[in-house]
């Protein structure tokens, strides 16, 4: 038990010699980003492969160079109709994600900030399949859970204020499912500063 408190005590002074809790250094967010998102079927279909999508998230900057965040992001549905002259199936999906993502933050300038960051989701893929003929209508919902590991980069401005910051980011993520092998989300966000 001694050992531990120790080492806690050792990491928690290599932090604040590293200015992190100088000058109260700790600076909680919100915000909300809306993204465009390609995703990278593992099977053939017609569905269209663009989603767009809203995040909200709330995170804290430790410092200058760290960060962390949680998040919870929501697509848009995309849907396609096959038609012929006995029947019609309809197939939607979309999916949800949440998770937490660690940002490590490179000062370009006195607003513009370079960032890198590595995460950890849980996405939900939903599929909806309603089949319609002249003899039965059925209707068929899977839903897939995937944890997946997720990385980017990307910049962001900070007004003169400190107040609030504006960010443009690029995330991949390796989903490796039934469905879906990976994903690439570009987006716009805005946070605000307590």
């Amino acid at each position: 038990m001694k050992k531990l408190l120790f080492i806690i005590s050792l990491f928690i002074c290599d932090y604040a010699q590293a200015g992190i809790y100088i000058n109260n250094n700790i600076k909680p967010y919100i915000g909300i980003n809306f993204g465009f998102n390609i995703l990278d079927y593992t099977i053939n279909t017609e569905l269209d492969n663009k989603y767009t999508s809203a995040t909200i998230n709330a995170g804290t900057r430790i410092g200058n160079n760290f960060g962390a965040e949680l998040f919870f992001s929501h697509s848009a549905k995309n849907s396609i109709q096959y038609i012929t002259d006995l029947d019609t199936l309809d197939h939607e999906i979309y999916y949800q994600s949440f998770g937490f993502d660690l940002f490590g933050y490179y000062k370009i300038s006195k607003e513009f900030d370079f960032f890198t960051t590595f995460g950890v989701a849980n996405y939900k893929i939903l599929n909806k399949f309603d089949y319609t003929s002249i003899i039965q209508n059925q209707t068929e919902k899977t839903t897939d859970n995937t944890v997946s590991t997720r990385i980017g980069l990307g910049l962001m401005y900070t007004f003169f204020n400190d107040d609030a910051s504006v960010l443009f980011k690029y995330q991949y993520t390796p989903i490796n499912n039934d469905l879906i092998r990976n994903m690439s989300e570009f987006s716009i966000g805005v946070r605000y500063i307590f």
